[in-house]
């Protein structure tokens, strides 16, 4: 009878701890579904006037007009490049040399031309800066979600482990055999112990990110010396030209880049490199957080342009 007692509460304790290892199991599973972050990208793709296009010679253009050089600073002169209106300018200037009733219309119309054009870059900032901004906030929500999946296996894995050190506890107590004693109270304590360590470290859960309108990727790559299909004309000018970074050495590009790879990035593996710059692929937690720092990192120096563009617009009420 005493013998029965024992094998019977050595079925329930294994049955119990059995039932906790088949359920902790199911929260090792690691792939957790797939996400597109391409909804922040614009309905629709956007076409520029090549009329208005930055000047790739504009050194010399300044050069043989130094009638722009006298009105206005080398670094407005840029930023009217980068919005496209350098030849309004030239046009605006002999307008005003000889003051008659149809270069005052003339004037007039120039300067409602620029200011077209200046909301139309102010415009593209607030754009791109809303684009970037939601791409931030879409990889901080995946990994808030991710993290929240982590945190409720946390607490499923350390309640599991605590009901399994009960279940041993109450069974070693329950038997008398001394053999049987040990065998029920190792086994316990190895689950609760096992248990205790899975809750301890990441469950390296991921998401299947796809992201084919990528915003990382030309910052990346560099292609100052080629258009980009994703940033307007007058945004990758400013961001290309020297002149508008702080210390004039590098552009605006390589110097995020160089922020990325001195914080975000450091010790990026080539994985990372194709995960964060190529289409999409399986994000862990820390590489959504990553992937919004840059992003948001990126959209404080886009916002920044407004600054230059403020300039040229300051230099331009004084006429």
């Amino acid at each position: 009878m005493h013998n029965m007692r024992e094998r019977l509460i050595c079925k329930i304790v294994y049955l119990s701890l059995s039932v906790v290892a088949i359920s902790s199991v199911s929260f090792s599973q690691n792939r957790s579904g797939v996400r597109s972050a391409d909804y922040c990208a614009p309905a629709l793709s956007y076409t520029y006037d090549t009329l208005y296009l930055p000047k790739a010679n504009i050194e010399s253009i300044l050069n043989e007009d130094t009638s722009l050089v006298r009105r206005f600073s080398r670094h407005d002169l840029l930023v009217a490049n980068a919005v496209g209106i350098i030849p309004m300018l030239q046009q605006w200037i002999r307008a005003k040399k000889n003051v008659t009733t149809d270069t005052r219309l003339e004037q007039i119309i120039i300067q409602s031309k620029i200011q077209s054009r200046l909301h139309l870059a102010s415009t593209e900032i607030a754009s791109l800066a809303a684009e970037l901004d939601c791409a931030g906030e879409h990889a901080d929500q995946l990994a808030t979600y991710l993290d929240q999946k982590d945190e409720k296996r946390i607490r499923k894995l350390t309640i599991l482990s605590i009901v399994t050190g009960a279940v041993t506890t109450g069974a070693t107590a329950l038997v008398d055999n001394e053999q049987t004693n040990k065998v029920v109270g190792i086994g316990g304590g190895l689950i609760s112990a096992v248990l205790g360590g899975m809750a301890a470290f990441s469950s390296h859960k991921t998401l299947f990110v796809e992201h084919k309108r990528n915003l990382l990727t030309d910052i990346w790559n560099e292609n100052h010396n080629h258009n980009s299909s994703i940033y307007s004309p007058f945004v990758w000018y400013m961001l290309n030209e020297k002149s508008f970074s702080n210390t004039a050495q590098l552009s605006v590009i390589q110097n995020i880049r160089k922020r990325w790879q001195a914080y975000a990035l450091n010790g990026m593996n080539s994985r990372e490199v194709t995960l964060y710059f190529g289409p999409g692929g399986e994000y862990q937690q820390d590489d959504l957080h990553t992937r919004a720092n840059m992003l948001n990192q990126l959209q404080s120096s886009v916002r920044s342009i407004n600054q230059d563009l403020q300039s040229l617009m300051l230099a331009l009420s004084g006429w």
